[in-house]
């Protein structure tokens, strides 16, 4: 939950509205003024998927030890 929303903050700081969120194989997409997840999709979902509605993507990287 902390990655995801470090990411969102990430793309708020960006002035992104609706964004795209990937990490650990799941796609998320989260409005971020509300800070809510509209869709999440796991890898078997992924293949073939196209995301509208979006205006940024964050690839939420697992943090550094």
């Amino acid at each position: 939950v902390e990655r995801l929303k470090n990411a969102v903050d990430k793309a708020q700081a960006k002035g992104v509205r609706d964004t795209l969120v990937v990490m650990d194989n799941v796609a998320f997409v989260v409005n971020v003024n509300a800070r809510t997840v509209i869709t999440a999709v796991n890898q078997s979902e992924l293949k073939e998927n196209v995301f509208t509605n979006i205006d940024g993507a964050v690839f939420a990287s697992i943090p550094a030890k």
